[in-house]
């Protein structure tokens, strides 16, 4: 199988270089053609550009099928921004009334996880990436499995939480924050205030 797949592959790209030969010859011969190509790829370069310096802000999506699950699109280069801004959600989700949702396969309820957004690869045979479980639920059993463990390098943090010893409303635990799949730190998460959430029943 995965050599038939290697030879498609081969094939395919060996059609879209001969492709591209052809196409450069026939834009080549005419001036008007040439222009109209320079144009274009001129565009297509400050498209991409302006995308990237512009549109290409951090932001967090909350998975749908799992509400305590985050993935960070475009998380920020300087880590520091990252925990700042993931230290902000957990705040925000701890302070929010959620639907109740999917429980994610071998992590505590009473969690909130982050990973960053990505992990795809080609072909029918290869991962769907963590942005599969914004609305798919984890497939422990199929043809081809996906479960957010499959994904460590991309896990950016984790909480853990519980009603504080000392008084029931507050919430104490831990964050621990994650660099391409090791543990750099942990924090305390000390008598955090909690809005009605499906895990904290009674918590206000």
């Amino acid at each position: 199988m995965g050599i038939i797949l290697i030879l498609f592959l081969l094939l395919l790209l060996a059609g879209l270089v001969f492709l591209g030969k052809v196409l450069i010859k026939w834009i080549l011969r005419n001036k008007i053609r040439l222009r109209v190509f320079l144009m274009v790829l001129a565009i297509g370069i400050l498209s991409v550009g302006i995308n990237h310096f512009f549109f290409k802000h951090m932001r967090f999506i909350q998975s749908n099928v799992y509400p305590n699950l985050y993935l960070v699109k475009y998380p920020d280069k300087d880590y520091s921004i990252v925990e700042k801004a993931i230290q902000e959600k957990i705040k925000e989700h701890l302070n929010t009334e959620h639907k109740e949702g999917k429980a994610l396969a071998y992590r505590r309820e009473n969690g909130i996880y982050f990973y960053e957004y990505g992990g795809m690869t080609f072909g029918f045979v290869g991962d769907a990436g963590t942005g599969y479980f914004i609305d798919h639920e984890e497939d422990l059993g199929g043809f081809v499995t996906e479960e957010l463990g499959m994904y460590p390098d991309y896990k950016l943090a984790e909480v853990y939480y519980n009603p504080c010893p000392q008084d029931s409303t507050l919430l104490c635990g831990e964050i621990n924050y994650f660099n391409e799949g090791e543990l750099i730190r942990v924090d305390s998460l000390n008598r955090v205030s909690a809005g009605v959430y499906p895990n904290n029943k009674g918590l206000k």
